[in-house]
C-alpha cells in the first residue's frame, strides 16, 4: 500500500485529487493538508510514500516545503508530486532541481494523475524488485518515476520502432549479425544499433556472440534469443 498526503489550498480541488487517488485500491490518501505548515507537520507525523503537492499555498511557496522536505533524513522523505497551475519554466526547473517525481499542470484530466500514479507504483515495483541495475534499467525506472510509460523510454523494449525493426532484421536473416551490418540495412547509424543492441543484450532479448576474424579480433554478433 502507499500511502499519500495531499497539499492543496483548495477545498474542492483536494477532495476530487483525493478521490482520484481512492480509485485505485493499491494507494491510500492518510490526510489533505490546506497550509505549507499543516503539510509540513502531517510528512514529519504520518511519513507518507507521497506527497500531491500545491504550489499555491497560504502561508508558503509550495517549493519552499518541498526544499524542507529534502532536508529530512534519509529513507524518511516522501516522493513528490507537483500539482498545480504554475506553468512557468522556473518553477518547472526549480522542481526538478528538488527532484520532483512529477510536474502536473492544471487543469487535468482525473485519468492523467491515475496514470501518472499507477506508472509511479510500477517504478516502485521495479526498484524492490531489484539488487543490482543496468542502465537500460536505470534509464527506464527514472523516466518511469516521472510519470511516463517504461515502454516510452526503454529502447530495448520491442513496443519501440527501432527496436521491432532489430528483431525483424534478425528473424529475417540465418546467421548472427554485428551492428555494422544491422545498421546497414536499417540505414540508422552504427552507435544507436549498438546502443539498441547491447540494452537489447541486457534485456535477454538478443545473445551476444564472438566471431573471430581473420585479422584475430573479435566481432561482436547477435541473435534473437530462444
Amino acid at each position: 500500500m502507499i500511502h499519500v498526503l495531499i497539499v492543496e489550498d483548495d477545498f474542492r480541488v483536494a477532495e476530487i485529487n483525493a478521490a482520484f487517488v481512492s480509485q485505485d485500491p493499491n494507494f491510500e490518501v492518510l490526510g489533505i493538508a490546506h497550509s505549507a505548515a499543516l503539510g509540513y507537520e502531517m510528512i514529519t507525523d504520518l511519513k507518507p510514500d507521497l506527497v500531491l503537492l500545491d504550489l499555491y499555498l497560504p502561508d508558503e511557496h509550495g517549493l519552499e516545503l518541498f526544499a524542507k522536505i529534502q532536508q529530512l533524513p534519509r529513507g524518511s522523505k516522501p516522493y513528490v508530486f507537483i500539482i498545480t497551475a504554475a506553468k512557468d519554466s522556473q518553477s518547472l526547473k526549480d522542481a526538478i532541481q528538488l527532484g520532483a517525481a512529477s510536474y502536473i499542470v492544471k487543469p487535468f484530466h482525473g485519468h492523467e494523475l491515475i496514470e501518472r500514479l499507477r506508472t509511479y507504483r510500477n517504478a516502485l515495483v521495479r526498484l524492490n524488485q531489484s539488487i543490482e541495475v543496468s542502465q537500460s534499467e536505470v534509464d527506464a525506472t527514472v523516466a518511469m518515476m516521472r510519470g511516463a510509460k517504461a515502454s516510452e523510454f526503454m529502447e530495448g523494449t520491442s513496443s519501440n520502432p527501432t527496436t521491432a525493426s532489430i528483431v525483424r532484421c534478425l528473424q529475417e536473416n540465418s546467421t548472427a549479425m554485428s551492428a555494422s551490418e544491422i545498421s546497414n540495412v536499417l540505414r540508422i547509424s552504427r552507435a544507436t544499433a549498438q546502443r539498441y543492441l547491447s540494452q537489447m543484450a541486457d534485456r535477454k532479448t538478443v545473445v551476444l556472440e564472438l566471431q573471430y576474424g581473420n585479422a584475430g579480433r573479435p566481432v561482436n554478433k547477435y541473435r534473437l534469443a530462444e
